[in-house]
């Protein structure tokens, strides 16, 4: 890995005391609040900036613990937006009802409601909405909705479904709704609903109510892909990737702030982060621990070597206790019947990825690779099938969500035909590890 040279570097001068005394996890971590080493990268500040100036939907992606939160932290003040967490169970109406209820929209009754269109059955929530009333008669007006007076303030009551994009989209309007609405964990959602609010965004766009959709993922037009009309209708913020410079710039903005000086071992804990500023902001702050640093320091304190060994060994035990969890979550695979060996397709392919040089693992395992190499040590090699490996792929996602896996893992990206790592504490895992024994704990599937 190449030297960290520049003007950037603080290191050298002498520290000076910081009146404002800072702990140590509000400098360094990974939190949901905004930390104070946040950094401002152009490429991916700038992009951001501008598509909130422009009547476009945007869409921040990358992998896990990433900074994905944090841009959106940096540059929207909570007044500024509308935020919904989606779950696997969420469903669009469930959005929606969330996105109504944050605005205290004055609901007067409300119902379910179910439909078949094209022997499908959907369901729907009919409300009947009062909306504070500012302008004149029409007959549009007086036809669809009533009028009262409460407190010398004019209401209409409308009646809306509040699982349709449209209605939802003219109830916004209606009250001067100006605000971003964010989609957190996007892709959590039921393929389903992802494809559903794909199509809505168009719908949203047309009444200038825009969206920003946080996802893990790493492949670009995820959502284009469920509906191409929004390609060139919506702006894409990868958050990735993480470049050296911009890892070594948290810990000069740190250095104040902390008195803690991490110019000996910099380019140690880079080269053991992977890219990873989430993986990088804990180490910086366990290694401040190891180094008795839990606040701001009167003197100058040096960080060790020790000190980021100490903070590795303590995020690989964190990371390893999930990682494994999830792996053997990931290959439990059971029988649907008493006389069927399933192909544990999961099984394998986690024997291969374990097998594999940290190198490839980075670039992304290809499809065709991973089924050859399956097939190679398969207990029924003759029966793994291109389409048994297709139905796998398709589903990974969906089927770690299914198994509580959070965050995946592992995501196929379908314009690369490749498998990409989409949690980044799981390449610190895979290179601190000893796979041969993950692999030896791992239980064997039955019939194998």
């Amino acid at each position: 890995m190449g030297g960290l040279n520049g003007g950037l570097r603080l290191y050298g001068l002498p520290a000076t005391k910081n009146k404002n005394m800072r702990l140590t996890n509000q400098v360094f971590g990974v939190s949901n609040e905004l930390i104070d080493t946040y950094i401002v990268r152009p490429k991916v500040d700038n992009l951001f900036t501008e598509g909130l100036q422009k009547n476009k939907h945007i869409i921040i992606y990358g992998a896990s613990k990433q900074g994905k939160t944090s841009l959106t932290n940096k540059h929207l003040d909570e007044s500024e937006y509308v935020k919904v967490n989606c779950s696997p169970s969420s469903t669009t109406l469930d959005l929606f009802n969330s996105i109504v209820r944050q605005l205290d929209v004055d609901i007067i009754e409300s119902k379910d409601t179910r439909t078949t269109v094209g022997g499908e059955i959907k369901i729907g929530l009919k409300a009947k909405i009062k909306i504070p009333f500012f302008g004149g008669t029409d007959a549009e007006t007086e036809a669809t909705a009533s009028r009262e007076k409460e407190k010398g303030v004019s209401f209409k009551v409308v009646d809306y479904n509040l699982a349709l994009a449209q209605d939802l989209s003219e109830l916004l309007k209606e009250i001067n709704f100006d605000k971003r609405i964010i989609l957190e964990n996007f892709h959590y959602l039921e393929e389903d609903v992802q494809k559903q609010l794909s199509i809505d965004l168009r719908i949203f766009e047309d009444y200038n109510i825009l969206f920003i959709i946080l996802g893990i993922w790493r492949e670009k037009n995820r959502l284009s892909q469920f509906n191409g009309d929004l390609v060139d209708r919506v702006i894409e913020v990868p958050v990735e990737p993480w470049e050296e410079s911009d890892l070594a710039k948290i810990t000069d903005v740190g250095l104040p702030l902390l008195n803690a000086d991490f110019s000996s071992v910099l380019e140690y804990i880079i080269e053991s982060c992977f890219d990873s500023v989430g993986v990088f902001q804990e180490i910086c702050k366990e290694s401040c621990y190891s180094a008795h640093i839990n606040r701001t320091q009167d003197e100058l304190v040096k960080i060790k070597k020790e000190n980021v060994d100490n903070a590795i060994e303590k995020k690989l035990n964190d990371y390893a206790s999930r990682h494994i969890r999830c792996l053997e979550s990931f290959i439990e695979q059971k029988a649907k019947s008493s006389d069927e060996v399933p192909l544990y397709i999961p099984y394998y392919f986690i024997k291969v990825l374990l097998d594999e040089s940290f190198d490839n693992i980075t670039l992304g395992l290809k499809r065709k690779s991973i089924q050859e190499k399956i097939k190679d040590i398969h207990h029924r090699s003759d029966n793994v099938r291109p389409s048994d490996m297709g139905y796998f792929l398709r589903n990974l996602v969906s089927s770690q969500i299914k198994k509580n896996i959070s965050p995946p893992i592992f995501d196929y990206d379908i314009s690369t035909t490749s498998v990409k790592i989409i949690d980044s504490t799981f390449y610190f895992f895979l290179k601190n590890c000893d796979r041969e024994e993950v692999l030896e704990n791992l239980m064997v599937p039955e019939g194998i």
